[in-house]
């Protein structure tokens, strides 16, 4: 599985470099495939600040494109402020909540960038705050642009986006404009690199750290302060409805502890889940669906204190399904407990043979299921209305995004 980012440069109007503009992309195709616009935001700050590690080089800067909904969130500040340019979008409302959060913004030293800028009103009350206006220079008339860079250019610095030709380079330099971006100098400058490598990610240090003793809190949350993208996410999970517990949270050993470890390791092994299957909500779902599935078999089967273990075998077959060499390469490096590594390797244990249940389940096969009924004393009407009530909790857990979505109770 790849990854991948694009930038575009951004360059002062004597051609030396300023910046590039992080552009989101999930394909070998330069362009954007029109998804949601807050998560192809996410997963470009995730992929930039995690995977790709990028920073901008001393004295230039990065731009980034931010939705109203991500701009009243805790994204911006995964963010250096030294080097980030925050680009509110067009269609953005600057209602008072916004307004209040891009001063606090700019408080905190971030730039601020109003993108597709056509001078239509909407953003006076926010021009105090803004270092750079950019202007779709293509798309205005002649009259128009030239209007922009009379009134602004003296206050704010004025990039022309879409610059194609060179005589649109020529006018926007008499026009003013202190800096330009285009396919005229050049296009967006694709990057891939191959998904993370699990047995030394954040995720697997932290179940490591949580398995066999009790966890060391501050461990934990130095862990997880060290992965920018990591901090947002297990932020948001406790900042849903389903945590909210009458006020915010925010610091990660906050969040931790308000959790519980249960919850957390639970957590973590949903976004490991997520991560490796960024292309497929569906064996995401398949996963989620079969980890609710197996913990509530547990009871069925009257081993309820292998409920935990078993949810997190749930989701490990979905790891292990998005994997070349399956789940045996990783399971040591993520520190499990022995009764997962049973389940995986010992096809003969209660949770082995219930994991292979839900496995003969999915592709129909009745009699291995009958068998299984009868070995268990359990009836296949109650396998049936587990997998219905799982496939359920799956996919409202999956539309609420299981990463700052209110979640269904377990």
């Amino acid at each position: 599985m790849k990854l991948y980012i694009a930038r575009q440069p951004i360059y002062l109007s004597d051609r030396a470099l300023f910046g590039y503009e992080l552009l989101y992309r999930n394909s070998e195709q330069n362009m954007f495939p029109g998804i949601d616009g807050n998560q192809a935001t996410r997963e470009l700050i995730y992929n930039a600040l995690s995977e790709f590690q990028f920073s901008a080089p001393r004295g230039q800067y990065l731009f980034i494109n931010l939705t109203g909904e991500l701009l009243a969130s805790d994204v911006p500040l995964l963010l250096n402020p030294k080097n980030t340019v925050i680009e509110i979008l067009e269609d953005v409302a600057p209602d008072p909540g916004l307004i209040e959060r891009i001063a606090l913004l700019k408080s905190k030293g971030y730039s601020l960038a109003l993108d597709d800028f056509v001078d239509d009103g909407r953003f006076e009350q926010i021009f105090p705050y803004v270092d750079f206006i950019k202007v779709e220079y293509g798309l205005l008339t002649p009259e128009r642009r030239s209007g922009i860079a009379k009134k602004f250019g003296g206050s704010k610095k004025l990039i022309a986006e879409h610059i194609e030709t060179q005589a649109e380079y020529l006018s926007a330099m008499r026009d003013g404009y202190s800096m330009l971006q285009g396919y005229y100098f050049s296009k967006p400058i694709m990057t891939s690199k191959n998904s993370v490598d699990i047995s030394s990610s954040s995720y697997a240090r932290l179940l490591r750290e949580m398995s066999g003793h009790t966890p060391d809190y501050d461990l934990l949350s130095g862990v997880i302060e060290k992965d920018a993208a990591l901090t947002y996410k297990l932020l948001s999970i406790i900042n849903t409805l389903a945590y909210y517990r009458g006020r915010r949270v925010s610091s990660v050993k906050q969040a931790l502890v308000q959790m519980g470890i249960e919850e957390t390791r639970r957590w973590i092994m949903i976004l490991l889940l997520r991560e490796v299957n960024s292309d497929n909500d569906e064996l995401t779902k398949q996963s989620l669906l079969r980890a609710h599935f197996l913990r509530r078999l547990m009871g069925k089967l009257k081993l309820p204190d292998l409920a935990e273990d078993a949810y997190l075998v749930g989701l490990l077959s979905g790891v292990a399904d998005a994997l070349e060499n399956g789940v045996d390469d990783i399971i040591d490096h993520l520190g499990v407990s022995d009764e997962i590594k049973r389940a995986f390797q010992e096809p003969d244990t209660p949770l082995a043979e219930s994991l292979t249940c839900i496995y003969r389940y999915e592709r129909c096969a009745w009699d291995w299921v009958d068998a299984f009924s009868h070995k268990y004393r359990v009836s296949k009407d109650t396998l049936s209305s587990l997998y219905t009530s799982s496939a359920k909790y799956a996919d409202t857990l999956l539309r609420s995004d299981g990463e700052g979505g209110a979640a269904p109770a377990p």
